[in-house]
């Protein structure tokens, strides 16, 4: 309910997509996009909601990878 209820306040159409992994990590990055990161040219990473430059811890999986976009905790 929390999550619908963010992306009706965002204006993100609320419908099942359970084999479009695109739509389900846009959903999820625009409900949490206070604790989101995006990849820059450099290879860190700048938060969205208060711009800061974060790394990917090295012993973490997503290190080797490099997702342009991550939610984090």
């Amino acid at each position: 309910d929390q999550l619908e209820g963010l992306l009706e306040r965002v204006e993100i159409e609320v419908m099942s997509s359970p084999g479009d992994l695109e739509a389900i990590r846009k959903a999820i990055t625009s409900g949490y996009f206070p604790i989101c990161a995006r990849l820059q040219k450099n290879g860190s990473y700048t938060t969205v909601k208060h711009p800061q430059t974060v790394h990917i811890h090295p012993s973490s999986g997503l290190a080797q990878v490099l997702p342009r976009w991550v939610v984090y905790h």
